[in-house]
């Protein structure tokens, strides 16, 4: 048997194969699984048999010994946490079913009550071998597990584990088969014949459970978990029999209860002495508070309600207007003025040509938002679900962005002279003298442009992605013509480019400055890149950074035709890592999706389900729909919604605070920026305390327009008695 993990990221291809070939050959040597090192804990992947025979079941499961006051969570986690999941990659004909849960304990932590496991803990999993397994190979499987591990902080880890084990004409069990067992002893079981109901009522949650008497006895203490979760608060609770042998308890509700299930599970744990023996239970579930009340009024679909007004879904007339407005100012996003700044030199320089260079240069611009506008509009048509700045969730292009920007930089630098073979297009790009570099120069303001949203710009987008063919164009159209406007401007009108400085030694030094804008832009690129695949995958396209930068440096000013060749083939291998970053998939780290913009502590996961909760209870939702490679999301986020200001505004507010992170694709979150009329980030949101439509806040945000959207959504709640106890703080929410 043989485990092999890989905690925090994800090792070379190379690696594994050598890993795997090691394993291989001493797999009949292993004994039982030895545990790896993993953040507060130790962790294996352990299975009851050593070898397995064709169509044969087997139990695998992840073994985590935790260290002293550290615990993972139940599939109930309690008033807080993440329980384990588990992903499974099997071969052909082979399957693996959901984790068989052991019965939890209470973890108490001041007022919150969770539910989970400590000490030595495996989480067992049944695995099917393929029938047509053949004697002599070999059966192997993949887990990624992830879990969440506490004590006083919160902590995400994940592993990935490999089991291997030998198809033989006869099964053998394992060294390990005895810790299963004793696992699979604590899942609890369904006995025939319980039956009973859960119903909602003044008093609380009212349970009876019939014909369990006999399998409980007369037990010395008896443990009643809720496996549904926020049905019932997660304290201790006092079941009992009655005298006709029922099992009834009455327990308050959740402070999270938003209706009663059809089902409602329970596992209930009989201690005899030392031994400890779990049952699970279904029973039908019955709101009487509910049935008594009259019937609420279907509240209509959630529309966002645009504050300011023009941000309302417009015509398709407006929407051009709205279009051309939006491209205008996304020349003053922090993404895209670097680049403008590039094409300014050529006009401050009086280079020849201007008019002919700015058409070029809008041309560029036009021609790029066209392409990018129609690829989004077919990846839509063929069910992709994409929205504005798509190409930024793949994490190749985010790659090649990289290498393009530290590209420019050395060019800015001085390092990539006029005509280098692979650099003369970086060349042209960064001094833009040239035709080329006027088309290009365009060509990339377009795709630094691509994670910005810009004000009036959502609202266009979304109603171009809902025009036919030839509207769609034209809204896209004038998102360009807009980018381009002031740089058309400068070129055409003469006695607008004579304002520019007059031209001397200090535009080389200028032009040298702004290197240093363009290697900042690849080191966000590269950070975004890490928060998708992991900080392998980011330090292989550093390398090849790296390289791109010494092969230039070696080239020299007048290199031989051998030099330039092996200058051309040092920059193609300093180019691969892009194309290999592109195989990897997402978060191959493990990195948490939901931090990665967030500052520390402040936020929680969004889901559509967790905004009905806190709606429910009467609160107001902020929700920040956000990307790690959104430059406007984190300036905002730096500026508004973090430090002790914001912090303070939430609890006086009882504001809940959720994070939608776009980084990688979330089809769930471009659905939710299309109820929005919205196809890109950033989409800020507040749901009133007292119901009612969002409210969508501008796209450029400041401290006291925060301030004031959140304190006027807390002023419709009908009642707030301890608004600043209603929000949970930051250690609260992370447990």
């Amino acid at each position: 048997m043989i485990a092999r993990s890989s905690n925090d990221a994800a090792p070379t291809r190379f690696g594994l194969c050598v890993a795997a070939t090691l394993a291989l050959s001493t797999a009949a040597a292993l004994p039982a699984q030895a545990l790896q090192p993993a953040q507060h804990a130790r962790v294996a992947l352990i299975t009851d048999h050593a070898a397995v025979a064709p169509g044969q079941s087997i139990h695998a499961g992840l073994r985590i010994a935790h260290d002293e006051g550290w615990h993972t969570y139940w599939v109930n986690s309690g008033d807080s946490g993440l329980a384990t999941r588990f992903d499974w990659t099997m071969p052909a004909g082979a399957t693996a079913g959901d984790i068989e849960w052991p019965a939890p304990e209470r973890l108490p932590f001041g007022d919150l009550v969770n539910l989970g496991y400590k000490g030595d803990l495996v989480l067992p999993a049944r695995l099917m071998v393929p029938a047509d397994a053949r004697p002599g190979a070999r059966f192997e499987a993949t887990l990624r597990a992830r879990w969440l591990i506490c004590a006083d902080v919160c902590i995400p880890d994940e592993a990935t584990l490999t089991l291997s084990l030998p198809v033989a004409t006869a099964a053998r069990p394992s060294e390990d088969a005895p810790r299963i067992a004793a696992a699979l002893a604590q899942v609890p079981v369904e006995e025939p014949g319980w039956q009973g109901r859960t119903r909602r009522t003044a008093a609380g949650v009212e349970v009876e459970v019939h014909g369990c008497a006999a399998a409980l006895g007369d037990a010395g203490r008896l443990e009643v978990y809720p496996k549904t979760a926020q049905v019932v608060a997660n304290t201790r609770i006092d079941a009992r029999h009655d005298g006709d042998g029922v099992l009834r308890f009455t327990h308050p509700a959740s402070e999270f209860f938003a209706g009663m299930p059809e089902t409602v599970e329970w596992v209930l744990v009989r201690h005899d002495g030392d031994v400890r023996r779990a049952f699970a239970v279904r029973l039908a579930g019955e709101d009487a508070m509910a049935l008594a009340a009259p019937p609420a009024p279907v509240a209509p679909p959630a529309r966002p309600m645009a504050d300011p007004p023009q941000e309302e879904a417009p015509g398709l007339a407006l929407a051009l207007l709205f279009a051309l407005a939006g491209g205008v100012i996304l020349n003053l996003m922090p993404c895209v003025f670097p680049v403008l700044a590039l094409k300014a030199l050529s006009f401050a320089r009086g280079a020849g040509h201007a008019r002919r260079h700015a058409v070029l240069y809008a041309v560029g611009v036009v021609v790029s938002f066209l392409v990018l506008g129609g690829l989004l509009v077919a990846l839509r048509g063929a069910g992709e679900a994409v929205g504005w700045g798509f190409q930024l969730q793949a994490p190749g292009f985010v790659a090649a962005m990289a290498l393009l920007m530290a590209a420019v930089g050395f060019a800015l630098s001085g390092l990539a002279a006029p005509g280098a073979s692979l650099m003369g297009l970086g060349q042209s790009l960064a001094e833009g003298d040239g035709d080329r570099g006027a088309f290009f120069t365009g060509v990339l303001a377009v795709v630094v442009a691509s994670p910005c949203t810009a004000p009036f710009m959502g609202p266009a987008i979304g109603v171009a992605l809902g025009q036919p063919g030839p509207a769609t164009i034209g809204i896209f159209a004038a998102l360009g013509l807009g980018l381009a406007l002031p740089m058309l401007a400068l070129g055409l009108v003469p006695s607008l480019a004579r304002h520019l400085p007059r031209p001397g030694p200090w535009m080389d030094r200028l032009k040298q400055a702004l290197a240093f804008p363009m290697y900042a832009a690849a080191l966000w690129l590269l950070w975004v890149l890490g928060r998708q695949v992991g900080v392998d995958g980011m330090a292989l396209v550093l390398g090849g950074v790296v390289l791109m930068g010494f092969a230039l440096w070696w080239r020299g000013p007048l290199p031989g035709r051998a030099k330039r060749l092996a200058v051309a083939a040092l920059l193609l291998v300093a180019l691969a890592p892009a194309a290999i970053v592109a195989t990897l998939g997402p978060r191959a780290s493990g990195a948490a999706a939901s931090d990665a913009t967030a500052p520390a502590g402040t936020a929680e996961p969004w889901s559509p389900e967790r905004v009905e909760v806190l709606r429910a209870e009467g609160r107001p939702v902020l929700v920040n729909f956000t990307a790690a490679w959104c430059i406007s999301c984190l300036a905002n986020e730096r500026i508004a919604l973090s430090g002790a200001a914001f912090e303070t505004i939430l609890r006086e507010t009882g504001t809940a605070y959720l994070k939608a992170d776009w980084t990688d694709a979330d089809p769930r979150i471009t659905a939710a920026l299309d109820d929005f009329g919205r196809n890109g980030v950033p989409l800020y949101v507040v749901y009133p305390a007292g119901g009612g439509d969002p409210v969508v806040l501008p796209p450029l945000l400041a401290p006291g327009t925060v301030a004031e959207a959140l304190r006027t959504a807390a002023a419709r709640a009908p009642s707030r008695p301890n608004a600043a106890t209603a929000a949970t703080t930051p250690t609260e929410a992370s447990r």
